[in-house]
């Protein structure tokens, strides 16, 4: 038997629905099936929602900003007593600000001294490299006065020295004068000694002609005397006698003939000694010369290390960063060589977080995962977070004073500042609380909502 309903001005046959709903449906009123059909599409939006829309999964862990470097310990090397201190605890340095001062009056003054040496030593040997130059030396000149010359040269003194040590430059030029006058003096010795041989050689060449012309004469005596004593006009006493005359005179020039060549062969050796004094004299000028620089040398070494000594009475700061602690702020006040006079907290352009995660969250940590750092001194909401990523995971837990286990993280940031709105930036410094968040992967809205469920049904009905 077919029913009919009349609603409305329709008629529905109820015996071709078989959906209880859709009965319920056709009967409800329409403002309860349009509430039915909004709930149906908000429930069913959601669900494609959440299947869709990807959350981060955020392993959180907790910890403090850490130096990314050791603490720098600033020292003075050779100690002496402290004359200022410019910096006090707690306060940001930039690298290279000046820290302390230790008194450099000790350093300063043994650096001028070595510096001092060094100058006397160099004005030295330019005196003796004009000593050198004002002697020429021409051995084969047939001149014997041309082989060995000596004249005045200038010095050639740096423009320093003569600036700032005009004493010390008029010194060593009369030292070089008199030097040169003493050299010219042992010259002069050898030359009048030269002069007399061959003055001596002058007189005996005279004398040789002289004894030559006797000779020629007793000679012409004999030979008228020799036919006189043949004829018997004259005694041949008198014959003889011009004989002997003539061998006394012939020995005469012998001799004096010899005298010559000894004076020429004096001469000869006088004149290889005026040039020996001369080759001793640069000879031993030169050998002064060497030794000088050889003290230069190791003096200018000296000089490096003194000039660093009175450098480094000046502490200055290594790098930027804030200083810890002040081993000794009281002037006047002796520090010991190599001990620590201030300490500094390193500060870079990317910060340290070491942070402190369970166990049960360790498991898809692992390094190079992004992370967000929250500094809990400012507000997140307002100043934001720092970017990172994980640089380390400890390889074994670490339990702290109450027992609980934890592994250790150390995260590092892009940047080692937060900044406001206005530009200004926000300091950070080690030991500041942190907690930071890393990016283990993404989940669905739906993943979140369905685990609880799944791990419930996973558990389902084991003892």
């Amino acid at each position: 038997m077919k029913k009919v309903v009349k609603k409305g001005g329709q008629q529905t046959d109820l015996d071709m629905i078989d959906d209880v709903y859709g009965a319920m449906m056709i009967n409800a009123p329409l403002s309860k099936r349009a509430t039915v059909w909004a709930i149906f599409l908000l429930v069913t939006s959601f669900i494609i929602w959440s299947a869709i829309v990807e959350l981060d999964q955020v392993t959180r862990g907790n910890g403090k900003v850490v130096p990314p470097s050791k603490i720098q310990t600033i020292q003075s090397l050779d100690g002496g007593r402290l004359s200022a201190m410019h910096v006090k605890e707690g306060q940001q340095i930039e690298k290279g600000m000046i820290l302390a001062q230790i008194d450099r009056t000790r350093a300063k003054s043994e650096l001028a001294q070595i510096e001092q040496n060094v100058g006397n030593l160099r004005a030295l040997i330019a005196r003796h490299k004009a000593e050198i130059d004002s002697i020429n030396v021409n051995a084969d000149s047939e001149n014997w006065r041309k082989q060995i010359e000596v004249n005045l040269r200038p010095i050639g003194f740096t423009r320093s020295l003569r600036e700032n040590n005009a004493q010390l430059v008029a010194r060593h030029r009369d030292d070089y004068i008199n030097r040169v006058a003493s050299l010219r003096n042992r010259l002069h010795i050898k030359e009048k000694v030269i002069t007399r041989e061959q003055q001596r050689i002058t007189r005996l060449k005279s004398k040789v002609s002289t004894l030559t012309e006797s000779i020629s004469l007793i000679q012409r005596e004999i030979n008228i005397t020799r036919p006189l004593v043949e004829k018997k006009s004259i005694s041949e006493v008198e014959l003889i006698a011009l004989k002997k005359q003539m061998n006394k005179t012939k020995g005469e020039l012998s001799s004096v003939k010899t005298s010559i060549l000894e004076a020429k062969s004096s001469i000869e050796e006088l004149v290889l000694k005026r040039q020996e004094v001369a080759l001793q004299f640069i000879s031993e000028t030169r050998e002064k010369i060497r030794k000088a620089q050889d003290k230069v040398s190791r003096l200018i070494n000296s000089v490096s290390v003194e000039r660093d000594k009175v450098e480094k009475t000046t502490l200055r700061a290594p790098v930027s960063g804030t200083i810890k602690e002040i081993k000794n702020n009281t002037i006047g006040s002796v520090i010991q060589p190599g001990k620590t006079v201030l300490e500094i907290v390193p500060s870079e352009e990317k910060l340290v977080i070491e942070a402190k995660v369970k166990p049960k969250d360790i498991g898809f940590l692992y390094p190079g995962l992004p992370a967000v750092v929250k500094i809990t001194a400012y507000d997140f909401t307002r100043y934001g977070g720092l970017e990172g990523k994980v640089e380390h995971i400890s390889a074994d837990t670490t339990q702290d004073d109450e027992g609980n286990s934890f592994y250790l993280l150390r995260v590092s940031t892009e940047s080692a500042h937060l900044t406001k709105d206005d530009g200004t930036r926000m300091p950070i410094i080690p030991g500041m609380l942190a907690s930071v968040d890393i990016m283990t992967g993404k989940r669905t809205v739906l993943e979140y909502i369905l685990n609880p469920i799944l791990r419930a049904k996973e558990n389902a009905l084991r003892e």
